[in-house]
């Protein structure tokens, strides 16, 4: 079968490892480079060339079987798996005292960890909900809102609850609460835990690196993005923006709901899809990365490797990689705080989805595959959460739809059943 890939990012790249044994593959990417966004850019620091990611910058791997495997798969030493952990601050602009404080190695005496009061309570109560909606598989409809109304939060506790989430989705802290609160809920900890998570120590790019080595019966044509995708009997023609052609019998949209929607349109039998791809909206955030401690808290001992800022009705996020590279490396987010870093080393912007209850709804439209489907959605039209594992995931269920015996689906299928 021949298979048309619309998006080089880790869904569509994941998409393109597991049929490559299998299928006649072509995956078409907007960008000059692969990999959406697993951005990784090297610096020196203290002497040394570091690896730093601007975009995805860790996964935590007790939940992420699939990445797991992947990464093993495709030739990632086991050894650039490093795990860390995920302490976190947040903290008011001018304000020398933070709103909370989590816990970071447990023989670090000196943080002043917050372990009481109303902001732990929240924190504490929000965690042990978010996982009493997961465990019961919660509506991904309901919003914030309504999950916060029986609490009688002080602004002040809301606040430090959305500060999170509005960082993560780049939005303000009111429209936090309009949001879905399973997948706001899904970014929480509980706060006497000192999570842990892994970053790769050659940068998520050699992940991007390892899936296109392990493709290379793939046509990969980066630049040449996806414009329109027209029916052409039992299959599909492609027409990239160069103005190729590509005749498929299959179509994979690993794309931003947008550019999938501009694709379709004019498509017979899609509206209904294409109404779901048009409740999906988007917020650009920019990342600099930077050596001088902006963003950072004035005291040393609450930094974190997530220094979270509130500014008014927005709040932003400085990581600082001192837990992980054991040096003080900055990328913070940058677009509604005062002031700047004083030099940057690098920058890109990435687009986060909101997950409010009708994009979530779409999403799982999107994500419903039917019996001899062969126009099919993947990574940000169908997870509703946005992680690397999330994003492998939606291509597992395409691949299996499309290459049920694919040797590579096989193996990661049996990993997964524990076999």
């Amino acid at each position: 079968m021949r298979v048309g890939i619309a998006g080089g990012g880790i869904a569509g790249l994941t998409l393109a490892w597991l049929l490559a044994e299998s299928h006649e593959v072509l995956l078409l990417e907007e960008r000059p480079r692969l990999g959406g966004n697993a951005e990784s850019v090297l610096t020196t620091a203290d002497g040394s060339t570091r690896v730093v990611d601007l975009g995805v910058r860790e996964t935590p791997v007790e939940m992420s079987p699939v990445w797991r495997h992947i990464v093993a798969s495709v030739g990632v030493p086991a050894e650039d798996l490093v795990p860390v952990t995920a302490s976190r601050v947040l903290f008011r602009r001018h304000e020398r005292v933070p709103l909370w404080v989590s816990a970071a190695e447990g023989a670090d005496t000196a943080r002043p960890v917050t372990t009481g009061g109303p902001a732990h309570q929240a924190m504490a109560r929000f965690a042990r909900e978010s996982a009493r909606w997961e465990r019961e598989g919660m509506s991904w409809d309901v919003p914030l809102e309504d999950a916060l109304d029986a609490w009688s939060l002080s602004s002040s506790s809301q606040q430090l609850l959305c500060a999170l989430p509005a960082s993560l989705h780049g939005c303000t802290l009111d429209e936090v609460c309009t949001l879905s609160a399973r997948a706001v809920g899904a970014t929480f900890t509980p706060p006497d835990t000192v999570p842990r998570t892994t970053y790769l120590r050659s940068g998520t790019t050699s992940l991007v690196q390892g899936l296109v080595a392990g493709s290379r019966p793939v046509r990969l044509r980066p630049g040449a993005g996806l414009r329109a995708v027209r029916q052409v009997e039992e299959g599909f023609e492609l027409s990239d923006g160069t103005g190729a052609v590509h005749p498929v019998d299959a179509v994979a949209l690993a794309l931003p709901a947008d550019q999938a929607l501009a694709a379709l349109t004019g498509l017979a039998g899609t509206g209904a899809w294409r109404a779901a791809l048009n409740s999906i909206a988007y917020r650009e955030v920019t990342y600099v990365l930077h050596r001088d401690p902006y963003g950072m808290p004035r005291d040393r001992r609450v930094w974190s490797a997530g220094n979270t800022t509130l500014d008014g009705d927005r709040s932003e996020t400085t990581t600082w990689y001192g837990p992980s590279l054991g040096v003080d490396l900055f990328v913070s987010q940058v677009g509604h705080r005062a002031g700047r870093p004083r030099e940057e080393l690098a920058r890109s912007s990435f687009r986060a989805t909101l997950p409010t209850p009708q994009a979530c709804r779409a999403r799982q439209r999107l994500g419903v595959i039917e019996e001899g489907q062969r126009l099919l959605f993947l990574g940000h039209c169908t997870t509703p959460v946005e992680t690397q594992e999330a994003a492998m995931t939606s291509a597992l269920a395409v691949a299996h739809h499309l290459a049920p015996r694919s040797a590579r689906l096989l193996r990661l299928r049996n990993y997964l059943e524990g076999g």
